[in-house]
């Protein structure tokens, strides 16, 4: 990042040390950012750079990934939101804006679900709204790696990165490649998490204004209009010709997406009296 000072750090919470990014001024709108699995909080990086001058951006790596480490209980839906519950806490944010980008959604939506006054609008990039054949699908397309003298199962996972987005820029792929590695069976587990949540349930429990989108070249572009149908308060978006990599790649548009849907929050008044 270079226009807007991002900070590193850990924060102490029931369930073990978090580690996360922030930029931003305190002062400013908290903007929680949850990744995809088996990212980390670096994907917003450039989300971050676009939006920091407007918001208190916080995002942390989810247990088990980046630099947070795995938790000893079984990988779950409800286990992440309460490990970002506790993260919230450490950072003494109340209320919060929350976007979440595929794994990342699934957990803002059970977070809004179980914490209802702590979000006050969501923002879903590829909204977890899975059919049976994909929750049947999902963990299989992350099998495990087994490691190889002759380093084969580097090859393997890099192929299977590039397989996602073959015009990513390389660094990208290889940023991708390293997390997916260090993740491990993690990776499969928390694919299980996702398959295995009451997403539909949950959504269509929801109070706060939703916003829901993905780039046509994502597979769950799917489930954007099926998410719409379910929600009270719902509105959904498209960006032709994104995939996974929607915030890396194309970052200003996601920003914009996220300036308008937050932005109306404050214009309405929905922040007033935020206590950070």
């Amino acid at each position: 990042m270079t226009g807007i000072a991002m900070r590193m750090g850990y924060a102490d919470t029931p369930l073990g040390q978090v580690h996360y990014r922030s930029a931003g001024a305190r002062d400013g709108t908290p903007l929680l950012l949850l990744h995809q699995t088996a990212s980390s909080s670096a994907m917003f990086e450039p989300l971050m750079e676009a939006l920091g001058g407007e918001f208190w951006l916080l995002a942390p790596d989810t247990p088990g990934f980046g630099g947070t480490p795995r938790p000893a209980e079984q990988a779950s839906i409800a286990l992440y939101a309460r490990c970002v519950r506790g993260f919230l806490d450490a950072m003494s944010v109340s209320r919060c804006m929350v976007f979440g980008h595929h794994t990342g959604a699934s957990i803002a939506v059970q977070l809004a679900h179980d914490d209802p006054e702590r979000v006050l609008r969501l923002a879903l990039s590829g909204p977890t709204l899975l059919s049976p054949a994909q929750r049947s699908a999902l963990p299989e397309s992350a099998p495990p790696v087994r490691l190889r003298e002759d380093g084969g199962h580097l090859l393997e996972m890099w192929q299977r990165i590039r397989a996602k987005d073959g015009d990513a820029p390389l660094s990208l792929s290889q940023r991708e490649t390293l997390l997916n590695l260090a993740a491990g069976g993690w990776y499969r587990e928390a694919y299980e998490a996702v398959a295995a949540q009451d997403f539909a349930g949950q959504i269509a429990a929801l109070r706060c204004a939703t916003l829901v989108f993905a780039g046509d070249q994502d597979l769950l572009h799917s489930s954007v209009e099926p998410s719409l149908a379910l929600l009270r308060k719902g509105r959904s978006a498209g960006v032709a010709g994104a995939g996974t990599y929607i915030c890396e790649r194309r970052t200003g548009e996601v920003a914009a997406l996220l300036r308008r849907h937050f932005g109306e929050a404050s214009e309405s008044g929905e922040t007033s009296g935020e206590a950070i």
